[in-house]
């Protein structure tokens, strides 16, 4: 059975008009008219326990609605969500303790306080025993140099600091689940990589299953093994990185080579070539084009090929233009 499940999931907000003038208040005040906005549409995934999975989707697209759901802050009027086999509610301090939740815009710190008391505090919230407690923090302040900042006020810690042990807050009663949004915000890339590498570690030694959203592709491309992107409140992909990489890319796309003098050309099928200064433009006829290189009269040879972030940036920009359309 999937750790996370979730079938034909839908969900709406009721939005109140509200108009201008002191009469219309005074009409709002005893007759309230609502709208509904649909913010998820036949929302249908698996992810299994120990997976590694990166949510992507531009701002809008109900990814923080979908973390709600999956946490329990909002319920969804059918049962057609389960995370660890039951129903997401608040209330349900067993389900509570199977989750971590770390959000890089909020905070659970106490900003006058060491980040130490703020650990004791939520162990005697999550009933944590002294000896676990006492384990994962030794193994995790270790893991992340973080010895010589426990006491000291989280207001005077750098952002990376900070980050690290706001992790190390959501990871201290053990969660199965781990849910992580825009964690590495203003990290520098020193600390976004052992960010990274305590994430994998994590994953490979506990088994904890990770749900990251982030709009940095570098997290994503280092951490998760599949990706599930979502537009205009609907799942548009579901899959691995070179997966979504070969489904949108153009098998006619122009390539372009740099460095590749006239005479290191020796044949070529179902192409063309154009060049210009130092590169040489690729423009393919099929699918399964070739182009035959004499090595020795190569120097340097560099093909540039799309990034993810090119790839996930011109699928969000074709959904704006159609969102424009209609």
């Amino acid at each position: 059975m999937a750790y996370i499940e979730t079938k034909h999931l839908n969900y709406e907000y009721r939005l109140f008009e509200k108009k201008l003038g002191f009469k219309n208040n005074l009409k709002d005040f005893f007759h309230r008219h609502y709208q509904s906005k649909r913010v998820l549409t036949d929302i249908t995934f698996n992810i299994s326990q120990g997976e590694k999975v990166g949510l992507l989707g531009p701002n809008g697209a109900g990814k923080s609605t979908l973390i709600k759901l999956l946490t329990g802050i909002l319920q969804s009027d059918t049962d057609n969500l389960r995370v660890a086999g039951v129903r997401p509610n608040p209330n349900d301090y067993v389900f509570l303790k199977r989750i971590g939740v770390m959000m890089g815009q909020k905070s659970q710190l106490n900003w006058d306080l060491p980040a130490l008391d703020t650990f004791k505090l939520l162990k005697t919230i999550y009933q944590v025993d002294t000896l676990s407690y006492q384990a994962r923090l030794d193994k995790y302040v270790q893991m992340f140099h973080l010895q010589a900042v426990l006491n000291v006020p989280v207001r005077k810690l750098s952002l990376g600091e900070r980050t690290k042990l706001e992790l190390i807050a959501t990871l201290l009663h053990g969660p199965e689940l781990l849910i992580l949004d825009e964690p590495t915000l203003g990290m520098d890339i020193v600390s976004q990589r052992e960010f990274h590498a305590f994430l994998n570690q994590i994953n490979q030694t506990n088994n904890v299953t990770i749900l990251l959203i982030s709009h940095q592709m570098n997290d994503i491309e280092a951490v998760a093994d599949r990706l599930l992107l979502l537009l205009d409140g609907r799942i548009q992909f579901d899959g691995s990185v070179a997966k979504l990489m070969q489904t949108v890319q153009d098998p006619q796309r122009p390539i372009t080579l740099k460095n590749v003098p006239n005479h290191a050309i020796v044949a070529m099928q179902a192409a063309e070539i154009s060049q210009r200064d130092d590169q040489t433009v690729v423009r393919a006829a099929e699918g399964d084009s070739t182009i035959t290189f004499k090595t020795m009269a190569l120097e340097q040879l560099q093909v540039e090929t799309p990034s993810l972030e090119d790839v996930v940036y011109s699928m969000f920009r074709k959904q704006e233009r159609s969102n424009e359309v209609h």
